[in-house]
């Protein structure tokens, strides 16, 4: 019984030994994972660039912007297909790498590269474009709510401070503060007046639409 009852010493020195090489093998991988990533650093960013840019190229032209003129043709358009132009070189240049390393059977690997680069990317493209028309309706909605909002704020007379004690003047002069927004309002206090609140409706498509003064 008084054996049963002892710890091994060789147990425990196994255990510890265990421990050690565990932890040693942990951190050997996790270095030699780094070092690895570093190694292949342009690599990833070259897969990156062959499966994401494309898709963000597509679905920024066609998602909706609230941009000016040259704002749209510099960001919106070719931004966009400077993207895409990225995309498709990068994945030529993976194929034909990978062509090159006879991992495709081709003599001449280059028209080989630029025919899957261009499918790829046709793809990754259509599938932006699919995506960017599918939120386009709901952005535009905003965009349009947005301009609508700051125009009911200037003509109701409306000032925003920028600070926290008091955000917004409103056409009386009334000092607010902003506390929180509902789907159907936003709640303001009226600062110096213990109790007071004051609302701002709003419709369905977080339009504006009155101005509740304080209650």
């Amino acid at each position: 019984m008084i054996l049963s009852q002892k710890r091994s010493n060789l147990a425990l020195l196994a255990a510890g030994v265990a421990g050690s090489a565990a932890a040693g093998f942990g951190f050997a991988f996790g270095k030699d994972a780094y070092k690895k990533t570093k190694r292949n650093a342009f690599s990833i960013l070259l897969i990156l660039a062959v499966v994401f840019f494309p898709f963000l190229g597509g679905r920024n032209l066609v998602r909706g912007h609230d941009r000016g003129f040259w704002t749209t043709v510099f960001i919106t358009l070719l931004g966009s297909v400077l993207l895409i132009v990225v995309g498709f070189c990068a994945a030529t240049a993976v194929l034909f790498h990978i062509a090159a390393m006879g991992k495709l059977n081709s003599e001449n690997p280059l028209p080989l590269a630029v025919i899957g680069g261009l499918i790829i990317t046709l793809v990754g493209t259509a599938i932006g474009l699919i995506v960017g028309l599918c939120q386009r309706p709901k952005r535009l909605r905003a965009f349009a709510a947005c301009r609508a909002n700051e125009k009911f704020l200037s003509e109701n007379g409306f000032r925003e401070t920028g600070g926290t004690d008091i955000t917004h003047y409103d056409p009386s002069g009334q000092a607010l503060r902003f506390i929180e927004a509902h789907p159907e309002r936003l709640v303001f206090m009226a600062v110096g007046r213990r109790g007071k609140r004051a609302y701002i409706e709003l419709d369905q498509s977080g339009r504006m639409m009155r101005y509740s003064g304080i209650q």
